[in-house]
């Protein structure tokens, strides 16, 4: 992945025609107090939601701190945009209710592309494979970011059908995704079942984020496309991504927690499969010749680890099944939303796209 990065970096160098402005700029429109104000405002949220839990929320001085000085940056950022004869950005894209209903879908695809996070857990805890199969799993997202790009390029092409409906078919992609997970995790599955629902994921989160970037442009002024980027970026790339993490981190966390409390509950003696598998434990373990209490040990941490890994997948069945419920929902509701009139988008051959 960083071997493709290097080189697009190393494409769009070589490519991209730069033109020079025919003066400087003076320091003073580079806005830098805005930027620096907003910078730190996000940067602190983003910390309050990560690390929140992590340092027990409201008992650590530093989170209480950046939860009123966070609030307070944006809010004077966004002051000084509105009265401010030559803002850094323009707040105009935010009162247009395509612009509106573009972010929003944005945010519910990066909601529903963090999951992953989800998923990591699934083949860690569950499957037992290691890091380095686990992030090269994700490899198989790259053909459905692929067949997403050229549906999405012949779409508004041809635009034969309506934009709805399109929008649907990227929501189906993310409710087979968490419908397949839904009805296949198990102790049982094998690592090659995820490369199918992988494949939809990507092609379901492309096809959206393009179909939407188009749509929120549609009838921008050209001058506000700037700002339009701005605020891509900050709901889809930043905001979107943090707390759709530290949801599924800490809502992972609550349901582990519950579902292991609930099954230590009835796991005794009493429990033939229990009270089996902590028997041969323990005699395995004093037959390699280890102590009564450290061979009692061993077999509690055995029975232990069984809880947590039973947990693990209740917790995560429940979290997709409502994602499941959730994105399938969407996608039929998407299908009668009308969104705007037929758009069909022209290719215009300049033969001065790059140099």
């Amino acid at each position: 992945m960083m071997m493709m990065l290097v080189l697009t970096i190393i494409v769009v160098i070589v490519v991209m025609r730069h033109d020079r402005p025919s003066k400087g700029i003076p320091i003073k429109e580079l806005h830098v107090q805005e930027m620096f104000i907003i910078a730190i405002g996000i940067l602190m949220l983003s910390y309050v939601v990560t690390y929140g839990k992590v340092l027990d929320w409201m008992a650590s001085s530093r989170l209480c701190i950046y939860i009123v000085v966070a609030p307070l940056l944006i809010a004077l950022f966004v002051w000084m945009q509105l009265y401010s004869p030559k803002p850094y950005v323009s707040l105009k894209p935010l009162f247009q209710w395509k612009a509106i209903l573009g972010y929003f879908y944005m945010m519910l695809v990066m909601f529903f592309s963090t999951s992953t996070s989800l998923l990591s857990s699934y083949m860690t805890t569950i499957l037992q494979v290691d890091n380095t199969h686990t992030y090269t799993l994700y490899v198989w997202l790259l053909p459905g970011y692929v067949l997403g790009g050229v549906v999405c390029f012949w779409w508004f092409r041809w635009q034969r059908w309506r934009f709805r409906y399109l929008i649907g078919a990227g929501m189906a992609c993310f409710t087979f995704f968490f419908g397949f997970l839904y009805f296949t995790v198990s102790p049982d599955s094998t690592y090659e079942s995820l490369y199918v629902p992988l494949f939809f994921r990507g092609l379901g989160m492309l096809t959206l984020l393009a179909a939407f970037g188009l749509f929120t442009v549609e009838d921008l002024n050209p001058k506000l496309l700037l700002s339009n980027a701005f605020f891509l970026i900050s709901f889809r790339a930043v905001l979107a991504p943090v707390f759709a993490s530290a949801f599924y981190s800490n809502l992972l966390y609550y349901l582990q927690q519950r579902y292991m409390v609930q099954l230590s509950e009835n796991m005794t003696m009493l429990d033939p499969l229990a009270a089996s598998r902590y028997t041969s434990t323990l005699s395995s373990s004093m037959g390699q010749g280890h102590g009564i209490d450290e061979a009692m040990q061993m077999a509690t941490n055995t029975l232990y680890g069984v809880l947590q890994q039973q947990s693990t997948l209740l917790a995560l069945k429940s979290i997709l099944g409502w994602l499941f419920v959730i994105t399938l929902v969407i996608a039929i509701v998407s299908c009668f939303i009308p969104f705007h009139k037929t758009i069909k988008v022209p290719i215009i051959r300049t033969g001065e796209d790059s140099v």
